[in-house]
């Protein structure tokens, strides 16, 4: 069976030569700087770049991104159209399904004022700065970046019917367009039914392909979370066209999103809703404890406008109505343990009137009256905005797809029974379906700081008792029916959003010997991420690039830019004629550097002081030796105009500012280390979750094992066994204290150098008659040996650089654990005690 086109990609011999660092910072400086890259973002963007660039790969223009639902496709579709504008292209086309898809794209890629604007305020590519104008049609010649937004429905209408001002099969023949297919799942009817060979009559899928084929140049970028593989016919016209694959499955594992629970119980709908808000209000108190801006939305879905309508209503009177006996009295019959936990941390009279409050009818908004189907959409569309009041939505089908929203945390299903189509020889019914798609919106992940871990991905999976868990999960409340439960668990694991059978979580308790005062207001030490203080940068001045062998072509073929007095730099420039070397500054000048300095904002005074803290001013920025000054350029033809020597200082200093990029870090981990209680650090008691294969073994006769069990991988077992059989007696014979602790990121160590967050699996103690030892140990697997190596060097460098206040008390890190290397490991270990 042949391979996709992303499976090629994965080959172990293509995927090194995926490096496109020159076009992904050219795309990351255009768009809002307030959208983090994720990993497989940039990997989609590096994919497309290797793809687009390469000369030795068999291309097509038509391309397909399988990617989840949140995983930020409209910010790939943002990056895309930037690489391709600086690459030709100036008229996109964009489609989708529905209307108000439309609307909340063109919002994010026009609406400078909108939150979740995806662009730069300047758009400058080739040193000229640029427009996005939303367009009609393709009639004006123009050097922006024009942008036709439609629906499917409407786009073919207008080339089928001819109206005035639209678009016509005219507009696309002598130009080339960008069409960008969002959900693009749905232009595939006919090739589902295997017909588009054969089929003459205008349809969505063969009026793509007509505009897409009237124009060689043309390029067709599909997006898309859900195509359907299973389906021969789709999947052989996607088997050279999926450039990149990551899907929901995906997604979930490396944590992005939040926890699905099933919140199922016996009660009527009055109660179902109130469990819900009731649980939304302890969310939005947790978040305002640990100071996180959040305001929890909870969805009410009904089978019908008429219900949905009636339920809003019936929602307002339960709210206004509220008061204490009545919260008192759901108390009495909802025997559930959340809420139980809840009702311990709260008033009941305060929680009725917080209610009244949070959920007033000015905080509730309906998705069923078309006619203010525009003012609606802003709003949900603007959920997480600070000046959005709205707390409860009421809905049947309208927000199933093309809906962003990370502050949805509570989906109530309104109506009882399995859904048809349910019965029918196993088969998921279709409402089914379209409600494991909404768990789909609202499983986006709500992005909090917390402990210097990722603030977009999941951070207590391995902590399921931390009331911050609160804030990772989404609850689906509906009837106790273990018919449509069973149903919804499997629509749900074919979408990928939970796992087929949910591992129940384990138990890490602390072993009784282990629980006294004593033991728990020993020491443990741990570092600190730092802001890094510029004073003390290596970068005091740029003598430091003089390592980095600098280079740059000029677009024009005029230059190349070496260091001035660095003799090893030879440029291969300098054998032919009429090359002269010239000093930067000097030959450009400085009001054309000052001018090229106004194109990146990297060298505003500002940020020079916070790289360069010992220079004064812009003067001895731009003519000191010690800064630009030292710089030279070899070139051929000294007779250049103002603007070309423009265009040389801007390409110069974006040269520039990513060799300083490269030696800098935002970050560093402090080499003092600070005393924290054992207590106060690792719990007596806690839940953790694994996945994956966890082997589990009892070790009450491991006196030196603080836990009374042991959980872990496969590396982490053969350590275990390592200490066990191996270490244990040396150490026992040589120490008086000797015990080992499982570290589940309840403890983290920052890198010196760079600040990144490392939670080393294992700490282990030892005191003897002069000093005390914690030493840090990870096992490491031998597909991960080369990804984490900065975690070994960190580890090796402890030793030798920590700094505490107690002379008796030593901090070490010992080389990774690895089967293969057992014996260096115990070498090392042995070497530093």
């Amino acid at each position: 069976m042949s391979e996709f086109l992303y499976e090629k990609l994965e080959n172990e011999f293509v995927k090194p030569q995926i490096d496109a660092k020159e076009f992904y910072n050219f795309v990351k400086e255009n768009l809002n700087p307030k959208f983090e890259f994720r990993e497989y973002q940039i990997e989609a963007f590096k994919r497309f770049f290797y793809y687009y660039e390469s000369v030795n790969v068999k291309k097509q223009n038509h391309i397909c991104f399988n990617m989840a639902t949140g995983s930020g496709k409209t910010l790939i579709m943002a990056g895309l159209i930037l690489y391709l504008y600086k690459k030709g292209y100036r008229n996109f086309l964009f489609f989708v399904n529905r209307s108000q898809i439309v609307e909340k794209t063109k919002e994010n890629f026009i609406n400078q004022s909108s939150n979740k604007y995806l662009f730069n305020d300047k758009i400058i590519i080739d040193n000229k700065l640029v427009k996005i104008s939303t367009v009609s049609n393709f009639e004006n010649e123009s050097d922006d970046i024009n942008i036709c937004f439609t629906t499917i429905q409407g786009l073919f209408s207008d080339l089928n019917t001819q109206k005035e001002n639209s678009l016509t099969f005219e507009d696309f023949k002598d130009k080339k367009i960008v069409l960008i297919a969002d959900e693009a799942h749905h232009i595939n009817a006919k090739t589902k039914k295997g017909q588009l060979a054969f089929d003459f009559n205008p349809t969505w899928e063969n009026t793509v392909d007509k505009i897409f084929k009237s124009n060689i140049q043309n390029l067709l970028l599909e997006f898309s979370a859900t195509i359907e593989l299973d389906n021969l016919s789709v999947n052989e016209k996607y088997k050279d066209k999926i450039l990149f694959k990551y899907d929901l499955k995906e997604f979930v594992k490396n944590k992005f999103s939040k926890d699905i629970y099933l919140f199922r119980s016996d009660v009527d709908k009055k109660d179902r809703m109130l469990q819900a808000v009731i649980v939304s209000i302890f969310r939005q108190k947790i978040a305002f404890k640990y100071k996180i801006n959040l305001k929890p939305v909870v969805l009410f879905k009904s089978k019908n406008i008429k219900e949905s309508e009636e339920n809003m209503k019936n929602f307002i009177d339960l709210i206004e109505n509220l008061n204490t006996s009545k919260i008192s009295e759901f108390k009495k019959n909802n025997k559930i343990e959340v809420l139980h936990d809840i009702f311990k941390n709260i008033n009941l009279t305060d929680l009725a009137e917080i209610l009244k409050v949070e959920f007033n009818h000015k905080k509730i908004i309906s998705t069923n009256n078309d006619k203010d189907l525009e003012n609606n959409q802003k709003i949900l569309n603007s959920l997480e905005d600070d000046n959005n009041p709205i707390r409860a939505i009421f809905t049947v089908d309208k927000l199933n797809e093309g809906w962003d929203v990370l502050n949805l945390f509570d989906i109530v299903r309104l109506y009882e029974g399995q859904n048809s189509g349910g019965n029918n020889k196993g088969k998921i019914g279709r409402t089914t379906i379209s409600e494991a798609q909404l768990i789909g919106r609202g499983a986006r992940y709500f992005p909090f700081d917390f402990n210097e871990r990722d603030r977009f991905k999941r951070k207590f999976d391995e902590d399921v008792s931390n009331e911050l868990k609160n804030l990772e999960t989404l609850y689906y409340y509906s009837e106790n029916k273990s018919n449509y439960i069973s149903e919804l668990r499997k629509a749900l694991s074919e979408i990928g959003l939970i796992e087929k059978e949910e591992s129940e979580p384990l138990k890490l308790k602390l072993k009784d010997e282990f629980k006294t005062k004593e033991f728990l207001s020993k020491k443990v030490y741990k570092n600190k991420k730092l802001k890094k203080d510029y004073k003390q940068s290596k970068l005091s001045d740029f003598t430091d690039l003089s390592k980095s062998n600098f280079s740059y072509d000029a677009k024009s073929g005029f230059g190349v830019l070496q260091k001035a007095f660095d003799e090893n730099s030879k440029s291969s420039f300098e054998n032919q004629a009429k090359i002269k070397a010239v000093n930067f500054v000097e030959f450009c000048g400085e009001n054309v550097i000052k001018n090229a300095i106004l194109y990146n904002g990297y060298f505003c005074m500002k940020n020079l002081k916070r790289i360069l803290p010992n220079l004064k001013n812009m003067e001895e920025f731009i003519k000191n030796d010690k800064y630009l000054g030292q710089f030279s350029i070899n070139i051929s033809d000294k007779s250049l105009n103002h603007k070309e020597r423009l265009d040389l200082a801007i390409e110069f200093l974006n040269h520039l500012e990513k060799d300083i990029k490269g030696k800098t870090y935002e970050f560093q981990g402090s080499k003092e280390f600070f005393a924290y209680e054992f207590g106060k650090i690792f719990k007596i008691e806690k839940e953790i979750k694994r996945s994956g294969k966890i082997n589990q073994c009892n070790t009450l006769s491991e006196k030196w094992y603080v836990y009374e069990d042991f959980f872990g991988t496969s590396e982490e077992e053969e350590l275990f066994n390592l200490i066990k059989e191996r270490l244990a007696n040396y150490l026992n014979e040589k120490y008086s204290e000797f015990y080992l602790v499982r570290n589940e990121r309840d403890l983290a160590i920052y890198d010196f150098e760079s600040g990144a967050r490392f939670e080393p699996d294992f700490l282990l103690f030892l005191k003897d008659e002069s000093f005390s030892y914690q030493i840090f140990i990870e096992p490491k697997g031998d597909n991960l040996l080369k990804q984490d190596n900065w975690k070994n060097s960190f580890l090796l460098n402890i030793k030798s650089n920590f700094e505490i206040d107690d002379k008796n008390f030593k901090i070490i890190g010992v080389k990774f654990y690895n089967k293969a290397n057992e014996n260096d490991f115990i070498d090392d270990f042995k070497s530093k005690i």
